[in-house]
């Protein structure tokens, strides 16, 4: 096959259809929710075990929104969702939300933690990290299900996600903060 011909097992082929405009696709972003799962884990392994209960929580939240407006403003340069008319930003926004959301579970858990006297700051980072792995986890399974993925593709999706979570918990327990 020469590179300038579709590889036929690839999605996308010459003479699919075009996919539908997303604004009549009322499905769930998997992949932003994934992305803002992995990258709460990130804040809470990069900010250290001796924040603030409030600190890690509010680091988390205001990464979370940053990244969502980020992703939201690549889609609108790259008129994903239509450009720049206020309909189309609108629906960026709501595509890439899950970027944002991902965040509050993790920041609830520090917050919860931080709540308890006998619970150190360094285990409400834990707790924290914990969620953000989990959630990574569960929106990974998710977008493995949507996808109907099935077989060795299915196991092997599913073990490079429990691989980055792994990968996370490894440098945290590294990382002498």
């Amino acid at each position: 096959m020469s590179e300038h011909q579709p590889d036929p097992s690839i999605r996308g082929e010459l003479d699919e259809p075009a996919p539908e405009p997303l604004r009549q696709q009322p499905s769930r972003n998997y992949t932003a929710a994934v992305y803002g799962s992995v990258l709460a884990a990130t804040v809470v392994l990069s900010s250290g075990d001796l924040r603030a209960p409030g600190v890690l929580a509010l680091l988390l939240i205001v990464s979370g929104v940053v990244f969502w407006l980020a992703h939201v403003y690549a889609a609108t340069v790259a008129a994903v969702h239509g450009g720049w008319q206020p309909g189309a930003i609108m629906a960026g926004l709501r595509h890439e939300w899950p970027v944002a959301f991902a965040a509050i579970p993790p920041a609830i858990a520090a917050v919860i933690g931080g709540s308890f006297p006998m619970v150190t700051a360094t285990e409400g980072a834990w707790a924290a990290l914990i969620v953000a792995i989990v959630e990574q986890q569960a929106w990974g399974y998710a977008a493995v299900r949507n996808a109907r993925l099935s077989g060795t593709v299915l196991a092997r999706t599913m073990l490079l996600n429990l691989s980055i979570g792994l990968i996370i918990v490894v440098v945290k327990v590294g990382l002498a903060h």
